[in-house]
């Protein structure tokens, strides 16, 4: 997982077929959607929402509603999503979710002819640099 303070521009460069970034507010700035192929939801009902922001943040019930209140409703955000997990139930649930979207994601062909043009080009690259080190050498 990485931060978006910290992007990995090369990641599909070297090989991984996905990125998670972790986007606070995706959806509300609709500013970096346009680069995204997949936007995933992670959803739970309102009542477990308030409960564990609650927890987390140790916030009142007040601050926590109102915190909420400022954000797209989680359904707004579902329907807008490629992806959705239901975090909801048991965490057993949760990853079984995330391991069947994994395999869809890393089974999906997106971005094959990107990388493909990366390799061909820093092939070429290197063949060139290979034949003008010769030619300098020699």
């Amino acid at each position: 997982m990485t931060d978006l303070q910290q992007p990995q521009p090369s990641s599909n460069v070297s090989g991984y077929r996905y990125v998670i970034l972790d986007v606070p507010l995706l959806f509300e700035t609709n500013k970096l959607l346009r680069f995204m192929k997949h936007t995933v939801v992670v959803y739970c009902d309102p009542q477990s929402q308030l409960t564990r922001l609650m927890k987390r943040n140790h916030l009142t019930q007040a601050e926590a509603e109102r915190r909420i209140g400022a954000q797209m409703p989680l359904e707004q955000k579902r329907k807008l999503a490629n992806h959705v997990i239901d975090n909801s139930g048991d965490s057993a649930s949760t990853y079984r979710q995330v391991c069947k979207l994994h395999t869809q994601l890393e089974d999906s062909l997106d971005f094959l002819a990107v990388r493909l043009l990366a390799l061909v080009t820093l092939t070429g690259i290197g063949g060139l640099l290979c034949i003008f080190m010769k030619r300098c050498i020699f």
